[in-house]
């Protein structure tokens, strides 16, 4: 049996209900999780309109592992074999769910039993099965058995939240995989013309605003002191996402989230940090 978990804060209104509909069609139980949506009420709709669908409202923007918390404490309920974590604008491509399983159990038993996380690419492939020691959160299909050993780590808020969950499978002996081929349509991030940047690269590029940054930063420097992050992606973190607030919004802007990022990292101060902080 699979539940997937939809986190939700703010859903496009023509691409959830595809999301919600292709979940609903290749698990046996989809739940929604809301982080105070304005239109809480339509998504709930959505949720009524398909017959395997729970729908929990956390009442307040609580970030992505808290609400995962909470969708994986309610998923366990159904005893299932595996969870499905979601973003709420990530397309599960037909048949999805089954190559991946399938691609596992063309593995050795041996192997196969220690493999706890598997990745639904999102990329063109050839669907061969690699060593996943980072990833997103969505489209990781997750054995359920791991939850009673990890937690996801609330107090990062956001970004990096997932670089923990996935270094703490690795921690526990267990194995985490990538199936390297497109399983799943997940838009990463805006796309948005980069003075300097985006004319040297002749297209647009990922960005991310000075508040993101500020949680880039700070958790990807309490993950470098816990030895969970490795120097140099740390530093390929820093520099690719700085220079592109650097060079759209100006030096002030990137120095702040910067500075202040470091500054609390160090201190491994985690936590909420309103946005209007660096605005």
């Amino acid at each position: 049996m699979t539940v997937a978990i939809i986190v939700t804060h703010e859903s496009d209104k023509k691409r959830f209900p595809i999301v919600l509909r292709n979940a609903s069609l290749q698990t046996d139980r989809v739940i929604i999780v809301d982080n105070a949506s304005s239109n809480s009420g339509e998504l709930k709709t959505y949720c009524s309109s398909v017959k395997n669908c729970d729908f929990i409202e956390v009442g307040f923007n609580s970030g992505i592992g808290h609400a995962l918390n909470i969708g994986v404490i309610h998923a366990l309920r159904y005893n299932p074999d595996w969870i499905l974590l979601l973003d709420d604008d990530t397309i599960l491509l037909d048949g999805s769910i089954e190559k991946a399983l399938r691609s596992l159990d063309s593995l050795p038993r041996s192997m196969r039993e220690k493999v706890m996380v598997v990745s639904l690419g999102s990329q063109i492939g050839d669907c061969s099965l690699k060593r996943a020691l980072s990833g997103t959160f969505s489209g990781s299909l997750v054995r359920a058995e791991v939850f009673k050993k990890i937690k996801f780590r609330e107090n990062f808020f956001l970004d990096q939240a997932d670089f923990d969950f996935y270094s703490r499978v690795w921690e526990h002996g267990y194995i985490a995989l990538l199936v390297d081929c497109k399983l799943i349509d997940h838009p990463i991030g805006k796309r948005e013309w980069i003075p300097v940047l985006s004319k040297l690269r002749g297209e647009m590029l990922q960005y991310e605003p000075p508040w993101r940054y500020y949680y880039i930063v700070r958790n990807s420097t309490i993950l470098l002191i816990e030895r969970r992050l490795y120097i140099g992606f740390y530093l390929s973190q820093l520099v690719r996402w700085g220079l592109r607030i650097l060079f759209k919004d100006g030096f002030f802007a990137f120095i702040k989230p910067l500075a202040l990022g470091l500054f609390h990292g160090l201190l491994r101060m985690e936590g909420y940090m309103d946005k209007r902080v660096f605005s």
